[in-house]
């Protein structure tokens, strides 16, 4: 029996059909377009170095340094590595010199006899080209990404292998693609792609310039060489703000200053007497073992962010044999736990110190380590642990959508749905949502593509 568009997909992905395996497929890009994108895009580099050649042989060896001076391209003297894939070819292929002609025509009537036909193709490229912003709409490994123009709203399958390595859905581009013979590749890219909360300031900034609010803008509009300069130097400034970003403040579920915290007591009594007067202090659970000591998780009912859970964890307490450690995530946590021990156990435990961490300089020392090696691969969790997480986040995600949300000024993501100037925020949102979600390891990825559904979008 035929399945409606509307029905549930028989896969049992919770999905409509039209959503799911009744979506109709995307054409795979052939590998003849593939063999075609490199050889130009090789051909592309070729004819890059040689107008740069030209310019130092035609305008002095200084071209380029004067050139990023004259634009004011070129910040404390220097032009960030980030920067420059998306300069040069501005520089190259965009920019006027004088009697309003560009680099790159200057040369090809200079060496006319010299141009191949890929050459002339090329610079037709580049002639019918703009600068924009572009939305990773799809990746696809070992080939390329399928993008969307936010300005113009135009698309694209740009084959380019490296950065399909790398880039993820929602990830947001500043890039020049080249189409040629019908295949797509990038002839300049700016290398540092923004997440949704920052590439949309930018986004709306380019559309002020660009004179519109929701309409399209016109690709002439784009080709314009000081439009072009501004959206350089906005994404730039997009780019710092990201990388300078404050610390996020850590609060545990309780609004208290995160601040890991450990007391230290010793045994003046036996561990079985500490053990039975542990068992007694207010929310201590169960006992378990862990390494020869005895651990008592303590908690209480209810969570002030969270409706939806049934307690929340206070603190670990750790027996051994000479010693007791009290685990918490905040001072006000540690002191009054350690005001419940101490009542509970007097004469039996002697105070002896307090450790706290320094948790805003382990947070940098962690972005440092991350922006420079990468994140280091962690330990997967036993297969029952990891659906208990799993069914977790599914829960916790399905209580989002009626929890207030102070990045939509208060307002349920429900709400915001129903609120025409809330409403883009809410988009923003669930970008980043999704593309936070598809870098969980797999076995804890939930499927979160039903919000937009739920909240009305398409």
């Amino acid at each position: 029996m035929s399945t409606a568009r509307n029905d549930a997909c028989p896969c049992g992905s919770g999905k409509k059909y039209k959503k799911c395996h009744g979506a109709p497929e995307r054409a795979a890009p052939q590998s003849g377009e593939v063999t075609r994108a490199n050889t130009l895009k090789a051909r592309d580099t070729d004819l890059t170095g040689r107008l740069l050649r030209f310019a130092r042989k035609r305008h002095g060896a200084d071209w380029l340094k004067n050139a990023l001076e004259q634009e004011g391209l070129d910040a404390a003297g220097e032009v960030a590595d980030a920067d420059v894939s998306i300069i040069v070819p501005w520089l190259l292929h965009f920019r006027f010199a004088e009697k309003f002609t560009t680099l790159a025509e200057e040369w090809s009537a200079d060496a006319r006899d010299r141009v191949s036909h890929d050459d002339d193709l090329i610079l037709e490229a580049y002639h019918d080209a703009w600068i924009s912003i572009w939305e990773v709409a799809e990746v696809v490994p070992g080939t390329g990404s399928r993008l969307v123009d936010l300005l113009t709203r135009e698309e694209r399958f740009v084959h380019d292998v490296s950065s399909a390595s790398t880039l993820q859905r929602f990830d947001t581009l500043l890039a020049i693609v080249l189409t040629v013979d019908g295949v797509s590749f990038f002839g300049g890219l700016h290398t540092q792609p923004l997440p949704p909360r920052f590439a949309e300031p930018a986004l709306q900034e380019a559309r002020r310039l660009c004179r519109v609010r929701t309409r399209a803008v016109a690709p002439e509009k784009l080709r314009e060489p000081g439009l072009q300069l501004d959206l350089i130097f906005i994404w730039g400034d997009a780019v710092d703000d990201m990388r300078d970003r404050p610390l996020p403040v850590m609060q545990n579920t309780d609004g208290d200053p995160m601040q890991l915290t450990s007391d230290d007591f010793a045994l003046v009594g036996s561990r079985d007497a500490v053990a039975r007067k542990l068992s007694a202090i207010e929310g201590a659970e169960e006992p378990e073992e862990e390494g020869g000591n005895t651990v008592f998780t303590v908690t209480k009912a209810g969570n002030v962010m969270n409706s939806s859970w049934n307690n929340t964890i206070v603190g670990r307490l750790v027996l051994s044999n000479t010693r007791l450690t009290v685990e918490t995530n905040s001072v006000r946590r540690a002191d009054s736990l350690r005001a419940a021990i101490e009542a509970g156990l007097a004469g039996l435990i002697r105070f002896r110190l307090r450790k706290e961490e320094n948790t805003a300089l382990l947070m940098e020392e962690a972005r440092e380590n991350a922006s420079t090696a990468g994140a280091k691969p962690q330990a997967p969790l036993p297969p029952d642990a990891e659906a208990a997480v799993r069914d977790f986040r599914e829960r916790h995600m399905r209580a989002w959508l009626d929890e207030s949300i102070p990045a939509l000024g208060g307002m349920t993501p429900r709400q915001a749905a129903r609120a025409p100037a809330a409403r883009r925020k809410l988009e923003t949102l669930l970008k980043e949502i999704e593309r936070n979600e598809a870098g969980q390891p797999g076995p804890m990825r939930i499927e979160v593509r039903w919000l937009w559904e739920e909240l009305g979008f398409e």
